[in-house]
């Protein structure tokens, strides 16, 4: 896959995800419950990635590998958990829009700081100029869709 495919993934991946904070508020109004609502959604999320494991013939890999590996590469499933939760709660008090480009900003953010310092086994890339100013700019448009409601 070339580079346009690799962020073509991502750019796909991140539509679902604003789909899924009002999917998971409408779940929220239905169990009248805003931890409940991501519970359930982080099982379905579990059986669809349950069958597609067993699917790829990965269960037994998976299985035996569990344990290996520093503690805090297990604790992906916490950062999605905050992060529906957050969603959830959010989206339909200041609207999708608006929840999106926080959370854009939060990824970018503390994706520039994992990139600065190499935290998490990455390789570091340095801080530059461009991306404190694209930093700034979604801090601006933050401050712009917010301000509209």
């Amino acid at each position: 896959m070339d580079r346009a495919g690799y962020a073509l993934l991502p750019l796909i991946g991140g539509g679902f995800i604003a789909a899924q904070a009002p999917i998971n508020a409408r779940l929220k109004t239905i169990l009248d419950a805003p931890v409940g609502s991501a519970l359930v959604s982080f099982v379905v999320g579990t059986l669809v990635l349950g069958v597609t494991a067993a699917l790829a013939g990965q269960m037994g890999e998976t299985v035996t590998h569990v344990g290996g590996g520093p503690w805090w590469a297990y604790l992906g499933g916490v950062c999605g958990a905050i992060f529906v939760f957050a969603t959830l709660y959010s989206s339909p008090r200041i609207g999708v829009t608006t929840t999106f480009v926080a959370v854009v900003l939060g990824q970018v953010v503390v994706a520039a700081l994992i990139d600065r310092f190499g935290w998490f086994d990455v390789k570091a890339v340095p801080f530059t100029w461009q991306r404190g100013l694209a930093i700034g700019l979604l801090i601006v448009s933050l401050v712009l869709i917010a301000g509209e409601s």
